[in-house]
């Protein structure tokens, strides 16, 4: 081995050994952290916090207001280590004064609550002076909230519900680096409205600059963020006025409010339905018409929607998330297989005629036009085509993106494993798939036919694509490193056999 090669090695194994230490110092800080803050709104130092759970969710509601300031999705912990707290969706943060809660009532009405009963799943409360009351209780659907508001004497307000959220990054997510922040942060953070007008309308936060509004019977509205949102669903019987208005006192709010459900000029009374938990599609779909489009799949959500649904089906069998991207990887490249085999064959064509584009473009330097007549001509006679390697790749490109996108926003693999990969949502920590990845890719370029005449310069860059490339796949998710090494391997193997079958391997 060349000593500069040596070196480089030394140097490359070095730094990955050091940021593997970085990386699991870093990881034990945040655990650490998580356990060192205990919940800030427990019942115990507030009097005015009830605690209410289920088997899914544990709810912290404020008595004097009734709203949901907090919620923890009870099987899906922040750390995937024994005793973490669940996420939150609702919640506040110390340190970045973040705010988000779920409130409900009546326009116009203002109460003050105090408890009238009480039990760990379901709390009453009411306001004796304004006679108004509220009840907040778990649906028999899992994930989901009943509140209802009442009022004995009726109100002249309107029923409305709300979510209420400061500027900020949703809590809990992870932001570093190395624990998948690159693909979190990228991942969508806004309002969304569905509705019988328009079944799936977002907007950022920062974008809302006046009022948005829109009547519909049923529909929904939520705030969508990675993995995990809040949604509060409406019913058939009523039309409802969504919005999302813009930032006052600190708060975006959204929303709706119920129209024509008085009585006499008078609003007794209205059930609330909110949504707390997984953005998992088979399960969203069943909730709502349309709720599944809050998992925001890109530009290709048209095939990233149906893959995700085959990938269901294939885990149902198999049960590990995994394998299920292997397998489907798999089967991806076996319906393109025709299509691949075609441009792999054009290559290898191109590669047999080398030495001989070489030869002529040496021959004719100084006739560029010349060059390329017998450039062309030569192609022509052996049948290979300058464009075949990319017309075919090209047509399954929104195939792959839209795989990308599907990986990314699966919460089913959000501390899923696959042998001592114990958590395929973030990056591979011991670096294993990306230095595979990168001796694929590597094995890849010395199969493709280098450009006659290519710039020394273009081949020296060409010559370190791999390194880069696995450099950047140490902050991809391990799921989306794990599919990238099965189609590259496949892909490998495929372009080896048709090269070989060719007589294409023996021509450097």
């Amino acid at each position: 081995m060349n000593i500069r090669n040596f070196y480089l090695v030394g140097i490359v194994l070095l730094s990955l050994g050091l940021l593997y230490e970085w990386n699991s110092e870093q990881k034990s800080k945040s655990i650490n952290k998580h356990f060192d803050s205990i919940n800030s709104l427990s019942v115990e130092s507030n009097e005015d916090f009830v605690t209410l759970e289920s088997n899914e969710l544990s709810l912290v509601v404020s008595i004097s207001s009734g709203s949901i300031v907090e919620s923890r999705l009870k099987k899906y912990p922040v750390e995937n280590v024994d005793g973490s707290l669940g996420f939150r969706v609702f919640g506040f943060s110390d340190a970045t004064s973040f705010k988000y809660y779920f409130k409900s009532g009546f326009t116009g009405v203002s109460p003050s609550f105090i408890v009238k009963e009480a039990d760990s799943n379901y709390v009453l409360l009411e306001d004796p002076v304004l006679g108004v009351s509220k009840k907040i209780s778990f649906s028999s659907s899992p994930y989901e909230v009943v509140v209802y508001d009442s009022s004995l004497g009726g109100v002249d307000g309107k029923s409305y519900a709300g979510l209420y959220r400061s500027q900020g990054r949703s809590l809990d997510l992870k932001r570093g680096a190395l624990e998948g922040g690159m693909m979190n942060n990228s991942s969508y953070e806004g309002v969304a409205i569905s509705s019988e007008l328009d079944p799936y309308t977002t907007s950022r936060l920062a974008s809302i600059d006046e009022p948005l509004e829109v009547l519909s019977r049923s529909g929904w509205v939520a705030f969508v963020q990675k993995y995990f949102f809040a949604a509060i669903i409406g019913s058939d019987d009523y039309i409802y006025n969504y919005y999302a208005l813009p930032k006052e006192s600190g708060f975006y709010r959204m929303g709706y409010t119920v129209e024509g459900s008085s009585l006499n000029n008078l609003t007794y009374g209205h059930e609330h339905r909110l949504f707390i938990g997984p953005k998992i599609r088979k399960d969203l779909i069943e909730r709502a018409q349309n709720l599944e489009l809050a998992i925001d799949m890109g530009w290709f959500w048209f095939l990233a929607q149906p893959m995700v649904f085959v990938m269901d089906f294939i885990n149902g069998y198999v049960n590990s998330w995994g394998l299920t991207i292997i397998i489907f990887t798999l089967l991806i490249k076996l319906v393109f297989w025709p299509v691949t085999a075609k441009s792999f064959r054009s290559m290898a064509a191109l590669r047999k005629i080398t030495p001989e584009l070489n030869e002529v473009k040496e021959r004719y330097k100084n006739d560029r036009q010349l060059a390329g007549t017998e450039t062309m001509r030569l192609m022509k006679k052996h049948g290979a085509n300058p464009l075949g390697g990319c017309l075919p790749l090209l047509v399954q490109m929104p195939f792959f993106i839209g795989f990308f996108f599907a990986l990314r926003e699966m919460v089913e693999l959000r501390y899923s494993s696959l042998g001592f990969w114990t958590d395929l949502s973030s990056p591979d920590p011991y670096f294993v798939l990306p230095f595979v990845f990168g001796v694929l890719m590597l094995l890849t370029q010395r199969l493709n036919p280098q450009p006659a005449g290519m710039d020394p310069t273009q081949a020296q860059i060409m010559k370190y694509m791999p390194v880069m490339f696995s450099v950047f796949f140490l902050f991809f998710p391990a799921a989306l490193c794990l599919y990238t090494v099965v189609n590259t391997g496949v892909q490998l193997g495929q372009q080896s056999y048709l090269y070989k079958q060719q007589g294409a391997l023996s021509k450097e």
